[in-house]
């Protein structure tokens, strides 16, 4: 599942990247950068706002998989790790632990995953709203990225608080 949402974040930031690309030339001086509830732009920015939000959006893809890579090495010391069973979970093998963070790496990239499907959805909106093809960001559409973000961070989180005492008592 991780390579899937590994392929999904590396997909969508090179649409995110392609889509200012192909609409910077034509995009008018101003663009909207903010939205109120009802959908109305209400702050404004030049172009390179748009190339903005691509790279913070990279940026946050990119501190999201640090995460992934640095956790299980900073759990070594048991003072930066907050799980429950904690102290069986750090007595279990190597290969136990490493099916704990297997699960870790996966929610991690699926929430990267639909944090960066949210960001293309508003970039793309935002797109049809300085070109004039809208009036509104259409919230709405931006409802299956919640929707995903919701039933990842509510599956992964069960799944990591219930696994440590699975492992400990060798249910999984």
């Amino acid at each position: 599942m991780k390579r899937l949402f590994d392929l999904l974040n590396l997909t969508l930031l090179l649409l995110m990247g392609m889509a200012v690309t192909a609409a910077y030339p034509r995009l008018p001086a101003r663009v909207p950068m903010h939205f109120d509830l009802a959908g109305r732009p209400d702050r404004w920015s030049g172009r390179s706002g748009l190339v903005v939000l691509v790279v913070f959006a990279a940026v946050m893809t990119g501190i999201l998989y640090l995460i992934i890579r640095l956790t299980p090495k900073w759990a070594i010391n048991p003072r930066y790790l907050n799980i429950p069973r904690k102290e069986e979970f750090l007595r279990l093998p190597a290969e136990k632990q490493a099916a704990y963070w297997a699960v870790y790496r996966e929610f991690f990239a699926g929430l990267a995953a639909a944090i960066n499907l949210l960001f293309y959805l508003i970039l793309r909106g935002t797109i049809r709203i300085a070109e004039g093809s809208a009036s509104l960001l259409p919230f709405k559409l931006m409802i299956p990225a919640l929707v995903v973000m919701g039933l990842v961070l509510v599956y992964y989180t069960r799944r990591l608080i219930v696994m440590p005492g699975r492992l400990v008592r060798g249910d999984e």
